[in-house]
């Protein structure tokens, strides 16, 4: 599956507006408020109609919550026909599909998603009427600001045979991801592989994807003290210590959870591709922030980390970070802010907060503060008490010592204070 536009009408933030989405990478941004997530939630929707076709996922449809509302005064009063509309290609078909939800007590229709429900009803016969394991499925994710692993440690049990379709997509697009089943996956397959069962590669698959991903921990088995997936994690000093995944630091346990999610699906999805399954698997994934708890050495390469692990992707992500819209080309990135045809890679850091992301200042915001309050102050110093102007002294004396007060930086109060004296000496 492959999303490239997406038409939101009465949706959320969204009045009437349409995107477009690269093929493998697309960054959105914009200021707080502009609509970031309520672009993700309508990828979300769009994506989940696929499910409409088949038999085992649950549904997902348009919410009260979605629909756009217009702040009168006195109500928020809801707006009719909220919609999206989609282009794309799914399981090698180009595609176009809708889902409307009218009215706020109505339900979502689906008679405009036939295109794509339908593509997915002939892969659910194939797969589950006439037993083929040779087809090809969309790998669908999402990711929200509530995938912070926040959860104590949890025993990991064996994972059982399951249904491809049931374990492919089950809670594939809730607002917290699937942190458990990957691991029960990954505990499973390992003492499969020790037994010397051979998985096809799907294992190696998944543990590869980790290790492109969470720079320095390498060398992963399942270890059973802790009961965890466990590596190898070498420091930038070099120093090197045995640590298992719930021990790492939030920003590397949060990512090395997240791709381990993703390579699941694509080896439970896809699982007769093999040790391909990773790097062949198509589908779509949606990140809400994913900057989130990652240093910005790891923020600069993130983007790229994901494309060398799934190529075949297509991943969409909102981000705040100049780090992260510097890695990308002008034609992966969406700016809710305002047009630019500029590329991010072409700009250094400063130059993409200001010029992309509209932030005023390369100093911190007390510094600039200080540095307009003694603007203000050598201009008044020029406008100091004459017979002319009619400035009153006591007046002009409190006025500078009130912007004196102001600024809690010595050098600064006394750049001002020696100023105020050069001035009184030359009268």
């Amino acid at each position: 599956m492959r999303i490239d536009k997406i038409r939101l009408h009465n949706f959320r933030n969204f009045e009437e507006e349409v995107f477009e989405f690269s093929s493998q990478f697309t960054v959105v941004i914009g200021n707080n408020g502009k609509g970031k997530s309520s672009l993700l939630q309508g990828l979300r929707l769009a994506a989940a109609s696929f499910f409409l076709g088949l038999d085992e996922p649950e549904r997902l449809h348009i919410q009260k919550e979605d629909i756009r509302r217009i702040d009168t005064g006195k109500r928020f009063a809801p707006q009719q026909n909220c919609f999206f509309e989609a282009w794309g290609n799914v399981a090698g078909n180009a595609c176009q599909w809708k889902r409307t939800l009218s009215k706020e007590n109505g339900r979502t229709d689906y008679k405009d998603a036939y295109s794509i429900s339908s593509i997915a009803e002939a892969l659910n016969h194939q797969i589950n009427k006439e037993l083929k394991d040779n087809i090809d499925l969309p790998v669908i994710c999402y990711f929200s600001t509530a995938r912070l692993w926040s959860e104590s440690k949890q025993t990991i049990q064996l994972k059982k045979k399951g249904a491809k379709l049931k374990d492919g997509y089950a809670r594939c697009l809730d607002a917290k991801s699937d942190k458990i089943s990957p691991l029960e996956w990954i505990k499973s397959n390992y003492y499969k592989q020790l037994k010397g069962k051979d998985n096809g590669g799907l294992l190696n698959a998944v543990l590869e994807a980790v290790t492109t991903c969470v720079s320095g921990w390498g060398q992963l088995e399942w270890d059973e003290d802790y009961d965890d997936l466990a590596g190898v994690f070498t420091d930038e000093e070099g120093g090197s210590k045995f640590i298992p995944l719930y021990f790492l630091s939030d920003g590397q346990r949060t990512m090395a959870s997240l791709v381990a999610e993703i390579a699941y699906r694509c080896v439970v999805l896809n699982d007769h591709l093999g040790a391909n399954a990773v790097k062949e698997s198509k589908g779509i994934v949606m990140i809400d922030e994913l900057d989130m708890h990652l240093h910005p050495n790891w923020q600069k390469t993130v983007v790229q980390d994901l494309k060398r692990a799934f190529p075949s992707i297509q991943f969409v992500a909102t981000t705040h970070s100049p780090f992260i819209i510097q890695s990308v080309g002008a034609h992966e990135l969406i700016n809710l802010d305002k047009d630019t045809d500029v590329n991010p890679q072409d700009l250094s850091i400063e130059e993409v907060s200001q010029e992309i992301q509209g932030v005023e200042s390369n100093f911190a915001t007390a510094n600039t503060e200080y540095e307009k309050t003694a603007s203000s102050y050598l201009s008044a110093l020029e406008k100091s008490p004459s017979p002319n102007n009619g400035i009153p002294v006591h007046e002009f004396t409190k006025q500078l010592d009130d912007m004196e007060a102001t600024v809690s930086d010595p050098a600064v109060r006394a750049f001002m204070k020696m100023k105020r004296l050069e001035k009184s000496i030359s009268k």
